[in-house]
């Protein structure tokens, strides 16, 4: 098909290359089968390295991207490219000699699921693993799709995704013959159309089932004897944490042929210099007495659930079944001869939480007795799923325990109760002293910066997550940090604005400043209406929805008045660009190296309207105070995890960059940290703070040296460091790049 191969003949780009982009078009061979692998971070212009090695193969090109927003950008910068706009496509029933599609239209399911009998069967096998009989297991099942079909439904598809999954794995023609028929015929059209060079945008996104498609595409268009050539770009490698999906992953993209580090384009000018700090918080006063007494909190739940109504009847029930006939003695011996594990548990809670109740005096001796956690757990979980999970009335309920369970490191499902997560981890991760911690640093930044200069972004994972009715921990989230920031004085002045998925809240004392600049950048009317306290009001727009809003604060962002948005991530993570925004605070837990780069890629933007722009990302991390006999930092663990793939200007020695900790915190930082994590002596959580030498930002932007040049060259090295008083010395392996010149 010779116009297939020389489709992109005649596109031309007439700019200046950046260094690095010419140094990629230089070292690698489009001529290949061999995929290309090409890291390069956020801003660094991946777009127009993508379309000029498509350009230098010269074939048919289709481009995926993960987002219709992205997909457009592709389009838009091929146009400038190619001699006829009409060569350019996104209409998926109309390829071109560059077609850009998203992966969802190539990879959409059937709507009818093929494998919801299997999944119905392993759902009845997950029930017997925790005890009960096949008979009770399939009846209880056939049951809550009668009773709650939505509980229902929403386990059959969690099951049928693990079963595609894995079937997939091991069958690839039946993935392709689960596509929706119009997805098989849009693979099907683009290996008629003679595609030669696929472009996977943003491609650490391939970790299952996109990436598992477009394997079977390559596949069917090596199958109808072309030899393609794949191009992945992405700013961040995915976790090997799943080694299934990273399998997949590195099947079709191999090895990585060249990456473009963020301080080389920050050298050239094309990313803002930052810095990388770490405030440290402590738990506050009522989440340590949380953290000491958690067992007894979930004792109080247990017991709370079990002494009365609804909970004391299902013990009852356990013990007495109604189907069998003849008086309570008959009855407790065929519950117990029926299912005796299950009778057990719910005896010894029974002698618990009712000791006066006419059954006690029934029970075998043995049976008196407080149950173990474990069998507390197991019966608290099969209540919430035998009682509560198919009545859609008591949805409610549901959420309470399972919310209560995951402040204790367990979670909820439709199978039960199983561990997940420490809860020490759990009061670290979502401390109400990181949202205090926000409101200094936007203290530290608004003395440094100014008001007119401070753009700031506040991102938490969720809008709310953790215990909201137990009382115990409060629910950590977007919603509680934009409550805190907007009642301190740090922020006033500043006209914060929190935006969410369902919903955006301002000051109710930024009323008057905010509703108008909302009204001109949305065009409808807004109206704002205070919560409870009076403190913060929330604003409606009607027929406007997260998406709109989010453009329209990020242009008062850029433009004024807002000066910090609190949101979440899957709002103002990836894809989410406004170069105004010049200091970030960090407050998830992921610790992925992709998440983690893409977020802080959203400060490293240059601004039009700040040349001289530096950025700020700040990592907000809570340590146990040292009188705490727990040896437990998780929150430590994870910000080496964050900091592990990020590059930065050495905190001690400006000179080098390295990547790890070194970059945000001092060596003396980092001691101080060793010192209170090993509880080798006292260190006041100020301590850690002041150790930390902010800086101008004059002085950061001078000590990146941009427009200067260098030589890329990274390098391992060692640092070897005594402590004063120490009998031996520690060695401390880093790995450095050198920006030589």
């Amino acid at each position: 098909m010779p116009a297939a191969r020389a489709a992109l003949a005649g596109w031309t780009f007439s700019g200046d290359l950046r260094h690095y982009q010419a140094d990629v078009l230089d070292r690698v061979s489009v001529q290949t089968e061999d995929p290309l692998h090409i890291v390069a971070p956020p801003g660094s212009g991946k777009t127009l390295l993508g379309l000029l090695l498509a350009v230098e193969r010269g074939a048919r090109t289709l481009v995926l991207a993960p987002t219709l927003t992205v997909r457009r950008q592709w389009a838009e910068a091929a146009i400038a490219l190619s001699p006829d706009p009409a060569q350019v496509s996104e209409d998926p029933d109309d390829p071109r000699a560059l077609t850009a599609l998203t992966y969802q239209v190539l990879s959409v399911l059937d709507a009818v699921n093929p494998l919801a009998g299997l999944a119905h069967t392993r759902w009845c096998e997950e029930l017997e693993a925790d005890g009960r009989s096949a008979e009770s297991a399939a009846a209880w099942v056939a049951d809550l799709a009668r009773t709650n079909p939505d509980a229902y439904r929403s386990g059959i598809a969690r099951r049928s995704r693990r079963l595609r999954r894995r079937l997939a794995r091991e069958d690839a023609d039946f993935l392709v013959a689960a596509l929706h028929p119009r997805a098989r015929d849009l693979l099907d059209r683009l290996v008629a159309h003679g595609i030669d060079t696929i472009v996977l945008d943003e491609c650490h996104h391939l970790l299952d089932h996109w990436a598992l498609v477009v394997a079977a595409l390559v596949a069917r268009l090596r199958d109808a004897g072309r030899r393609p050539l794949v191009i992945g770009l992405t700013a961040t490698l995915p976790s090997p944490d799943d080694a299934d999906e990273y399998d997949n992953y590195t099947s079709l993209l191999g090895d990585v042929d060249y990456e473009v580090p963020v301080p080389a384009v920050v050298r050239e000018g094309n990313l803002a210099p930052f810095r990388d700090l770490v405030r440290f918080v402590e738990p506050t006063a009522q989440e340590m007495a949380f953290l000491g007494a958690h067992a007894e909190g979930l004792d109080v739940l247990l017991r709370s659930t079990f002494s009365r109504d609804a909970g004391l009847a299902h013990l009852v029930e356990a013990l007495q079944p109604a189907d069998v006939d003849g008086d309570a003695d008959a009855r407790l011996a065929a519950a117990f001869g029926a299912d005796f594990g299950g009778a057990e548990v719910a005896a010894a809670m029974l002698y618990t939480v009712a000791p006066h109740h006419p059954l006690v005096d029934l029970l075998p001796h043995a049976a008196r007795r407080p149950p173990t956690s474990e069998e507390a757990l197991r019966l608290l979980g099969r209540y919430a799923v035998e009682r509560i999970l198919p009545d859609p009335a008591r949805s409610e309920q549901w959420e309470r325990i399972r919310r209560a369970l995951a402040d204790f490191g367990y979670s909820l499902t439709d199978r039960g109760v199983r561990r997940s997560r420490d809860p020490v981890d759990t009061l670290l991760a979502s401390s109400l002293a990181k949202d205090h911690a926000v409101c200094d640093i936007l203290r530290i930044e608004r003395r440094e910066i100014g008001d007119d200069r401070l753009r700031a972004l506040v991102v938490a994972d969720f809008e709310r997550h953790g215990n909201r009715h137990g009382g115990l921990v409060s629910a950590a989230g977007a919603l509680r940090t934009f409550d805190v920031v907007a009642a301190d004085v740090a922020a006033r002045g500043l006209y914060p604005v929190l935006v969410t998925g369902s919903r955006t809240h301002i000051a109710t004392r930024d009323e008057d400043v905010l509703l108008p600049a909302l009204e001109r950048e949305l065009g409808v009317p807004v109206a704002a209406a205070p919560l409870e306290g009076g403190v913060v009001s929330r604003v409606h727009a009607p027929g406007v929805g997260a998406a709109g809003m989010v453009r329209a604060v990020s242009a008062l962002l850029s433009d004024g008045p807002v000066g910090v948005v609190v949101g979440t991530r899957g709002l103002f993570g990836e894809g989410w660009d406004c170069p105004a925004v010049n200091t970030l605070i960090d407050l998830t837990a992921v610790a992925t190296a992709s998440a983690v780069q893409q977020l802080r890629g959203r400060t490293l933007r240059c601004d039009p309207a700040w040349p001289g722009k530096v950025a700020h990302n700040w990592s907000v991390t809570a340590v146990l105070p040292a009188g705490v006999p727990l040896r437990a930092a998780p929150d430590v663990d994870r910000l080496r995890r964050k900091h592990a793939r990020l590059w930065g200007l050495d905190r001690d020695d400006r000179s080098r960059v390295v990547r790890g900790l070194a970059a945000a915190a001092s060596a003396r930082q980092r001691t101080l940290l060793t010192d209170l994590v090993e509880h080798r002596r006292d260190v006041p959580v100020a301590a850690l703070n002041a150790a930390s030498d902010l800086g101008g930002r004059a002085a950061t932007r001078a000590e990146w040296r941009v427009g200067e040049p260098y030589v890329d060259r990274e390098a391992a090295g060692a640092l070897v460091a005594r402590r004063p008083g120490t009998p031996v010395f520690r060695a401390r392996r880093r790995t450095s790049r050198v920006l030589c010149g």
